[in-house]
């Protein structure tokens, strides 16, 4: 456990969502609990209206931990947006992290994210991560190698390349004096938190990527990529990518905007080719329709857009990859 403050004010408030995660949370608060950190921290769990018994293992963790974890419990199953959000209105912290409840903190998360927020004085700190499953574990791809300060217009910029920096709020500590008024979009089902991390980001003066491994993610092989397309939440996703171009404020954020939006597109088109014939149908209708209204064609690309070669490649497999389909659609 931390050792005692003398001052009011935690160091960093932790922010934990809670739903159907009675096998992994107590793994969770553990690695929280354990973390050798000698500031104060406080931990704040919102019960989403879990069917299973997450809350009670809550609930009986905090008797052991009152003074560091506060409990809140939704009245009605409301999607993990609003359960974020109601850990920011309550955070107190003078930095705030978002821990999801599946997941594990290395002992040193906390110190590593936090010397390297007071060290350079950021608005954010982005960590390295491993992602794990029963049988192996390994680095992110996007992981850095070596430290590096980022300032002013080209936080956003990092953000929307997405080769350092994804759009997930996890593994990032926030400065809440600067960030922390901002919420998560509320009755989405799909990247939610890419707008979030879009509009922290394009608000955010600085931002700082440590070279440290913060968070273990934990990779459920459980058919998600299927679910976005049977369900249509992948529309929400391309919507979630659209809208972040609100944030853009020159022609450096909308050049590495639009690489975005060729990445996203080349990786829907390549999860598609083995859907069943009447999705794949309509997700290649989709497809075409993005194209043409965020014109990701090769010309306009090549000559306006002036995108660099690997976003050009990437434009190259999912062409690739739309044939793939029409061909098997052809067939079927």
């Amino acid at each position: 456990m931390q050792a005692s403050s003398t001052s009011d004010i935690p160091a960093i408030s932790v922010i934990v969502p809670v739903y159907k995660v009675a096998d992994y949370v107590q793994e969770c608060l553990d690695s929280i609990a354990r973390q050798d950190f000698g500031a104060s921290y406080e931990v704040i769990l919102i019960n989403d209206c879990s069917p299973d018994n997450s809350g009670e293992i809550c609930r009986n963790w905090i008797k052991d931990h009152a003074a560091d974890f506060s409990y809140f419990e939704n009245e009605t199953n409301m999607g993990v947006s609003i359960s974020r959000n109601r850990g920011l209105a309550s955070a107190a912290g003078k930095y705030f992290m978002f821990v999801d409840p599946d997941d594990v903190l290395p002992p040193r998360a906390f110190s590593d994210l936090y010397r390297a927020a007071e060290a350079f004085n950021v608005d954010i700190v982005k960590g390295n991560n491993t992602i794990f499953t029963a049988a192996r574990e390994t680095g992110a791809r996007y992981n850095v190698g070596h430290p590096k300060l980022v300032e002013n217009d080209a936080v956003l910029t990092t953000l929307y390349q997405h080769d350092k920096v994804r759009g997930h709020p996890w593994g990032k500590l926030f400065r809440r004096e600067h960030l922390g008024a901002f919420r998560f979009p509320e009755g989405v089902r799909m990247a939610q938190d890419l707008f979030y991390c879009s509009e922290v980001f394009a608000h955010a003066r600085s931002l700082f990527l440590l070279d440290k491994n913060v968070y273990r993610y934990r990779n459920h092989d459980s058919g998600s990529t299927g679910r976005k397309f049977s369900s249509g939440s992948y529309l929400d996703w391309l919507g979630a990518v659209e809208d972040t171009a609100q944030f853009a404020r020159n022609r450096i954020h909308l050049r590495a905007h639009k690489n975005l939006m060729v990445r996203t597109m080349t990786q829907l088109a390549r999860e598609s080719r083995k859907l069943p014939p009447d999705q794949a149908r309509e997700v290649l209708t989709v497809l075409e329709q993005r194209c043409q209204k965020w014109k990701i064609q090769l010309p306009w690309l090549i000559l306006k857009d002036k995108l660099d070669l690997r976003s050009l490649s990437r434009y190259v497999k999912m062409r690739l990859a739309i044939r793939k389909i029409r061909r098997g659609l052809k067939c079927s």
